[in-house]
């Protein structure tokens, strides 16, 4: 991710009188949304605005303000013309679970907000609002947040009604944004008991952000840079997933628009999305410096751009799914080890650089992602060269057989370039991935593939005797 140059920007804005703004259409077709982007200089701060407007009069729009120096903060106004309004948000119980819930409070008996994304909700008017946030880039697609350091969303009770302010501070050095999403209609019809919790199961506080270029996901440690409340950049959006798959509301199926169209935006030329930060282990072990390729959270990205090309009939991600295929049918022919049995198998190696490096492992869980990829890309499109790669791919993993196996009935999580197989495998990742595998085998072929039946009787029986909580996963 490129890194904010003030100095150069304000130049800029002088030649062009202080205002960029364009107007995207967003497919051909007349029902997509469509994507306004401005950007002003406000004295020592950028500020940058996005909106998409949907047909039906929904709007989401997100607003981010980058200081130089210190100012009063941004204010945005939102009148909501009406004596009673709710808003809706999760909290956590204070037992040891700490589980979510809802809670709802009525506008007229606060003055603020908690800090928290939430659902407002009046006669006529349906706001998603995100939460205020403040943070500093660190660089490589991180950014550190300050909790705290944001400022509560007001509520101003009126003659006419309540009005909802929103102030971005200007601090120097930091960044201050919000987003929120309007309605006529209700974005989600509360009262269906597995909505509700599907709603209240996903996080966009804790572990996750959603920033103005994308969604953000909880640093771990052997990042560089990483930071105690820091967020990396990650290709694949695990809240995108739960609105694509799940769906339900408008909310769910607005958002999943909006969140494809700013992935489109980081995804490379040639077809793949960056690793931006520095992963030690892998600099380590293999020599692989900051922004590599990773090819199952890739290909988690692509299967997300696959899905919104059949929801959302919008050609941009449609060329987004093609495009990685390619790159990764190039990666596959260029970084795998052949593995032999009844038909010439291959094992995709994991990750790249276009930096020399040393080969690496290949995880089971990211070689069935890929094949699964690639059979569900020629159910779609009918290319041959998806389903003869995924056929190699799937013989180098069942080539191996019970080799994969350990002698506790779990499986091994990597092949080594060595030969070995080592680590421990995910409790439950992997199950799921060989549960598509079958699924798209037999909807090509029209039988199960038996080593992978295996494979799964051996994985779930290792799941049923540890008493592991299994979690079915899309």
């Amino acid at each position: 991710m490129s890194r904010r140059i003030l100095p150069l920007l304000a130049l800029l804005a002088v030649l062009v009188t202080g205002l960029f703004t364009s107007d995207v259409p967003t497919n051909a077709n007349s029902k997509m949304p469509i994507q306004k982007d401005t950007l002003d200089i406000m004295g020592g701060s950028i500020l940058k605005k996005r909106e998409f407007r949907f047909e039906d009069g929904d709007t989401y729009w997100m607003n981010q303000v980058s200081a130089d120096y210190n100012d009063q903060p941004y204010v945005i106004t939102i009148p909501l013309r009406e004596e009673f309004a709710t808003f809706r948000y999760r909290e956590f119980s204070q037992g040891e679970d700490k589980k979510p819930y809802w809670n709802i409070v009525n506008l007229r008996d606060v003055t603020t907000l908690p800090v928290a994304p939430g659902f407002i909700e009046t006669s006529g008017k349906y706001i998603w609002i995100g939460e205020p946030i403040v943070y500093k880039e660190l660089g490589n697609g991180t950014v550190e947040t300050f909790p705290g350091m944001e400022l509560p969303i007001e509520v101003v009770q009126t003659s006419r009604g309540i009005n909802l302010e929103i102030r971005l501070p200007q601090r120097a050095g930091y960044v201050s944004e919000i987003w929120a999403m309007e309605s006529r209609e209700p974005l989600v019809r509360w009262g269906e008991y597995s909505l509700d919790q599907v709603w209240l199961s996903l996080d966009l506080t804790q572990n996750a952000k959603w920033l103005y270029n994308g969604y953000h996901y909880k640093s771990p440690t052997t990042y560089e840079p990483t930071a105690e409340n820091g967020y990396w950049r990650i290709p694949e959006n695990y809240i995108l997933r739960s609105f694509l798959f799940t769906g339900g509301s408008k909310a769910a199926s607005n958002m999943g628009y909006v969140m494809l169209k700013t992935s489109l935006e980081q995804q490379e030329e040639d077809g793949h999305w960056k690793t931006l930060p520095l992963s030690q282990w892998l600099r380590d072990d293999y020599g692989i410096p900051d922004g590599f390729y990773d090819t199952r959270f890739n290909t988690g990205a692509a299967n997300l751009m696959l899905k919104g090309c059949t929801l959302y009939e919008d050609q941009d991600f449609c060329e987004s799914a093609l495009q990685y295929a390619d790159y990764f049918q190039r990666h596959a022919k260029a970084n795998h080890y052949v593995i032999e049995g009844p038909r010439t198998g291959w094992l995709v190696e994991d990750y790249a650089s276009t930096t020399p490096h040393l080969r690496t492992h290949v995880s089971l869980n990211h070689q069935l992602a890929e094949v699964n990829y690639l059979y569900s890309l020629y159910q779609k499109f009918g290319r041959p060269q998806d389903k003869e790669l995924a056929d190699t791919m799937l013989a180098g993993a069942t080539n191996l057989g019970e080799k994969w196996i350990l002698e506790n009935g779990d499986l091994h999580y990597a092949y080594f370039p060595d030969g070995t197989f080592a680590r421990a495998d995910y409790p439950y990742l992997t199950y799921n991935d060989l549960l598509e595998t079958q699924r798209l085998y037999k909807a090509l072929y029209g039988w199960e593939e038996p080593t992978l039946a295996r494979l799964i009787e051996s994985k779930w029986g290792w799941i049923q005797r540890n008493n592991i909580p299994y979690v079915k996963v899309q």
